[in-house]
């Protein structure tokens, strides 16, 4: 509970768990007065009796002449009980409100690690496991937080429980305390086995995200290799693998619960007989400690197994938190507000330009000299470092040593983030959200009007989409399905248009177009000549030939 709980206070507030702390006081007191109020209230309806049993609280207030009608003590009874559920009604909403800061806290800045982080950082990541993350994971932490807060208004209330019983009776109640903290002790061993539980159910549920993300994402390959039956059979084994683990966890639970209950059915029937036989306690005094106890019961149950899901879920916020820290240590710099954008108007200048990559050379000692408006195309083989020199130039990433100059002003890390609002990328998988043409478009620039975009959409030989039912308004369905690779490529030109790009940058455009949508692609970007300084990535198809220049590299280098 130590680890997690630092963060729960930090995200909760102080102030906010103040309050649920407050109204769980509030709570637990109108439980124990309660109570209380049953001594008296059964000593008016069998006068006398109060004043039998060695109970403190009956004597003290038989000594006080305390013996209010029963009408009133009635009437008190039912005020405390009714105080206690409206305290109870806003403790809940309170809980449920910090809870829900706490988890939408840390998924908000597990996303503000991740868009803040260096590109170089999160092209190393496994995306589908920030996605389980935000997701699954996320969920298992709010689940720690809830039991967190139910573990404070159950320990409260057995606190106030037990306060109850020690003023009607010291000696019953201290006899209960210390069978309660034997069960307590006696099953530590259970909650550190829900603990590593929690870190294998953790576990298990990232390794089902990437399984059924992978399965999902491989489905046409999967249809056309025929192999179903392989689908299928991953995704059960680790579904397999994972109820496994939970069904230990709930066994190990349900013998708890089942030893509980005994116990304290064995516990109270003994403190009973003994009130009953051997002290000689009035039913005024034995029946609020057999009600007390009876409540004692299932609270210690619940106590106990509030504990044990603790350790069962608080590994999912303790990796959520180390997840987080460490994308966060991977922050690039801040921008500085008042950093200006270069112009572009003259060149971009690389100088012995080295960035190494951990699983390939990235490239080595680049010297490039790249004019205003000239259409370059960089060539050379899978690997040979063409996207990392493009990252570069568009000021993605940040070589390791050498310099990068654009019209004559090196890139510090903040003007490296502002040279990124005058880039556009148009990459080799077209990507559109699911929505409209004028949503997808208005993504680049919220502020477009229809002229604008339908001014971009003819730049990019993309005006087919005014023809479909709704004009811009046409839904594309999930990604663009609706239409061809070619036509989403020709949308996605068009939203790079949008931002007015000084560089260009395209990746791999059209190597996985057919040959007609291929030279209508090259087409879109021919006609673009002269309004911004293009990268093209590949050599495959018509785009290479619109070049001005081309580079060649292999292993990081450039050959010519």
């Amino acid at each position: 509970m130590k680890h997690a709980l630092p963060q729960i206070v930090e995200l909760a507030g102080r102030g906010r768990l103040a309050s649920v702390s407050a109204l769980s006081v509030l709570v637990a007191l109108g439980e124990g007065l309660g109570f209380l109020l049953l001594v008296p209230l059964l000593a008016a309806l069998e006068p006398g009796a109060g004043t039998t049993g060695s109970s403190p609280l009956a004597g003290w207030l038989a000594t006080r002449g305390f013996a209010p009608p029963l009408s009133v003590l009635l009437a008190a009874f039912v005020l405390v009980v009714s105080i206690r559920a409206l305290a109870d009604y806003a403790r809940a909403l309170a809980s449920l409100d910090v809870t829900v800061r706490i988890v939408d806290g840390l998924r908000q800045r597990a996303m503000h690690a991740l868009v803040e982080a260096e590109w170089r950082a999160l092209s190393r990541m496994r995306q589908s496991e920030n996605r389980a993350l935000l997701v699954s994971t996320l969920d298992m932490g709010a689940a720690s937080a809830e039991i967190f807060f139910t573990f404070v208004k159950t320990a409260l209330s057995l606190a106030a429980t037990g306060l109850a019983a020690l003023l009607i009776s010291p000696i019953v109640a201290m006899a209960g305390m210390v069978g309660g903290l034997v069960v307590i002790l006696a099953y530590a061993g259970l909650r550190r086995r829900a603990r590593e539980l929690g870190e294998l159910i953790t576990e298990r549920h990232r390794r089902i995200y990437l399984r059924l993300e992978e399965s999902l994402d491989a489905l046409r390959l999967v249809k056309s290799y025929g192999n179903e039956d392989w689908a299928r059979r991953e995704v059960a084994a680790g579904f397999s693998g994972l109820r496994a683990v939970q069904r230990q966890y709930v066994a190990d639970t349900g013998r708890a619960r089942v030893l509980m209950q005994v116990g304290g059915a064995a516990l109270l029937a003994v403190l009973a007989w003994l009130a009953l036989e051997r002290w000689n306690y009035s039913p005024a005094v034995l029946l609020p400690l057999v009600a007390l106890f009876a409540r004692a019961v299932p609270q210690l149950g619940a106590l106990q197994e509030c504990w044990q899901q603790w350790a069962h879920a608080a590994p999912a916020l303790v990796a959520t938190q180390r997840m987080i820290e460490s994308v966060e240590g991977e922050a690039e710099a801040q921008s500085d507000a008042l950093a200006i954008a270069p112009a572009l108007t003259h060149s971009i200048v690389l100088d012995r330009v080295t960035l190494s990559h951990r699983d390939d050379a990235g490239v080595s000692d680049i010297t490039l000299e790249l004019q205003a408006g000239e259409v370059l195309a960089l060539t050379g083989p899978s690997g040979a470092g063409k996207s990392t020199l493009a990252d570069i130039i568009g000021g993605l990433l940040a070589p390791d040593s050498g310099t990068m100059a654009i019209d004559g002003k090196l890139l510090d890390p903040a003007a490296r983030r502002a040279w990124r609002s005058r880039v556009a990328y148009v990459h080799q998988e077209p990507l559109l959200f699911t929505g409209t043409t004028r949503e997808n478009l208005l993504w680049a620039d919220p502020e477009a009007d229809d002229r604008r975009l339908i001014e971009v959409l003819q730049a990019a030989q993309a005006s087919f989409v005014l023809d479909l039912p709704g004009g811009l308004d046409c839904d594309l369905g999930e990604g663009g399905r609706r239409l061809s690779g070619g036509e989403r490529q020709r949308i996605v030109l068009a939203r790079a248009l949008l931002r007015d790009p000084a560089l260009l940058i395209l990746d791999e455009a059209t190597s996985a177009l057919d040959p007609a949508s291929d030279a209508a692609v090259a087409d879109a970007v021919a006609r673009l000549r002269g309004r911004c300084t293009m990268v093209i990535i590949g050599h495959h198809g018509q785009l290479a030939t619109i070049a001005d220049r081309r580079l060649q590299l292999a292993a990081g280098r450039l050959q010519a």
